[in-house]
C-alpha cells in the first residue's frame, strides 16, 4: 500500500474516505472508498499490489451496471467485463480497477430502462445507440475526470495499460490522467462469452468501434411478452410513485453468488425473464427497481408482493465475492417467485459513502 494508513485525503474536489478489504475467487483485494464532493458521487478503487512502484500497471476504469453487477441479469457484459479486470489484476498480483457511478454510459439508471424498454418494443431492431439518439442523449455521457485525483491520492505514477475494448474510452481517460502526468500506453482487450441474451447488445458496440470479436449476427432472445413505450405515470393508488421505464430483464438464477467467469455459461445458464421497472420516489428523490413475474401475462401492476420484503444493495453488493448479502437475499425472493410462479421484489440501493460489507 502506498496510502500509509488508507485514512483520509483530498485532492481538488474528490475525498479518500478510507478502505476495506474484499475476499474474492481469486484473493484478497484492497477496495478504497472515495465522494466526488463536487457531484455528491460515490467511487471505489479495487486494487492488489503496489501501486506506488515505477513499474507499469494494469487498469480498468469500469461504470456501474447495477442490472448485472446486482440483479445478475445477462443482458449486457458488463459484470463479465468487472470479474475478468479483477481476475486479471489478481493473477497479475499488481493493478487497479476504478469503479465509477456512471450507470447506463452517464446518462443514469431512468435513461438505461428506457433505452431497453424502446429497443425491446422494436423487437431488438433498434439498437442501444440509436434508442440513445432517440431519446435526445449522445450515446455516452461518461467523464473520468474524478480517476486523477484518485490516482495521485493512491500514490500512483507509473504509466497505466488499460482493460478495455473501446478506443473514445482510452482516450478520454488518458486525457483524464494527463492532469497527474500519468501515461496510458496501451489497452488489452477484456471480453466475456456471448449468449443470446446478450448477442444484440454486443454486435451493437462492435459495430460502434468496439474492438471485439466478430459478432455472431444470428437473432438475440427476445422477451417472454410485448414491450411498449410509455411516458412516465404514477404508480396506481399512490402519486408519490412514478414508474419511468419497465421492460424485461434475463437473470441467471443459478449462477454463483461469487459470480467467477467461470460461474457465467455461454449460454446464460438457467435464465428466467423478470419484469424490470424503474421506479422513481418523489418523497425520497430516489430510484429503485421493481423485479416482478407473473405465468398469466407477463405483466405486473408495479404492486411489490406483500410477502417479499425490500432488498437493499449496498456499495460491496456491486462486487463480485462472498460479501454480497444483498445478491444473496434477491436470488432467495426471486427463486421464491420462479416457484410459485409469481410475485415482485422492489430493489433499494444504499450507496452511502465507506458503506460496510
Amino acid at each position: 500500500m502506498s496510502q500509509g494508513d488508507g485514512g483520509p485525503g483530498i485532492r481538488k474536489t474528490t475525498l479518500h474516505l478510507g478502505e476495506h478489504s474484499l475476499a474474492g475467487s481469486r484473493g484478497l483485494f484492497d477496495v478504497h472508498f472515495f465522494r466526488d464532493l463536487a457531484h455528491g458521487a460515490t467511487a471505489m478503487a479495487i486494487s492488489v499490489g503496489d501501486l506506488g512502484r515505477s513499474a507499469p500497471l494494469l487498469a480498468r476504469v469500469h461504470s456501474s451496471c447495477v442490472t448485472s453487477e446486482c440483479l445478475m441479469g445477462c443482458d449486457c457484459d458488463c459484470a463479465e467485463q468487472l470479474e475478468g479486470a479483477l481476475e486479471t489484476i489478481s493473477s497479475e498480483g499488481r493493478g487497479i480497477v476504478f469503479y465509477l457511478m456512471q450507470e447506463g454510459r452517464g446518462a443514469g439508471l431512468t435513461a438505461k430502462a428506457r433505452d431497453r424498454m424502446i429497443v425491446q418494443a422494436s423487437r431488438n431492431r433498434v439498437t442501444t445507440f440509436e434508442a440513445y439518439a432517440s431519446m435526445g442523449l449522445p450515446a455516452d455521457l461518461r467523464s473520468y475526470d474524478v480517476v486523477a485525483p484518485m490516482s495521485r491520492m493512491l500514490g500512483i505514477r507509473a504509466p497505466i495499460k488499460l482493460l478495455t475494448n473501446n478506443p473514445e474510452k482510452a482516450a478520454a481517460v488518458a486525457a483524464a490522467l494527463e492532469a497527474e502526468k500519468i501515461e496510458v500506453y496501451g489497452t488489452e482487450s477484456i471480453q466475456g462469452p456471448t449468449s443470446p441474451f446478450n448477442r444484440d447488445y454486443l454486435t451493437a458496440k462492435h459495430d460502434s468501434g468496439h474492438e471485439l470479436d466478430r459478432p455472431n449476427r444470428s437473432a438475440g432472445a427476445l422477451p417472454p411478452a410485448s414491450v411498449r413505450v410509455f411516458e412516465p405515470e404514477p404508480l396506481p393508488g399512490d402519486p408519490q410513485r412514478v414508474v419511468t421505464a419497465s421492460y424485461f430483464l434475463p437473470i441467471a438464477l443459478l449462477r454463483s453468488l461469487d459470480t467467477s467467469m467461470e460461474a457465467r455459461p455461454a449460454d446464460g445458464g438457467v435464465v428466467e425473464w423478470f419484469r424490470l421497472s424503474v421506479v422513481y420516489d418523489r418523497a425520497t428523490e430516489r430510484e429503485s427497481i421493481l423485479l416482478s413475474l407473473s405465468e398469466e401475462d407477463r405483466e405486473t401492476d408495479f404492486d411489490p408482493d406483500e410477502r417479499s420484503r425490500p432488498v437493499t444493495m449496498r456499495l460491496f453488493d456491486r462486487l463480485p465475492g462472498p460479501d454480497s448479502l444483498g445478491r444473496a437475499a434477491l436470488r432467495r425472493s426471486l427463486l421464491a417467485m420462479r416457484e410459485r410462479g409469481r410475485g415482485s421484489v422492489l430493489v433499494r440501493f444504499d450507496d452511502r459513502d465507506h458503506a460496510e460489507p
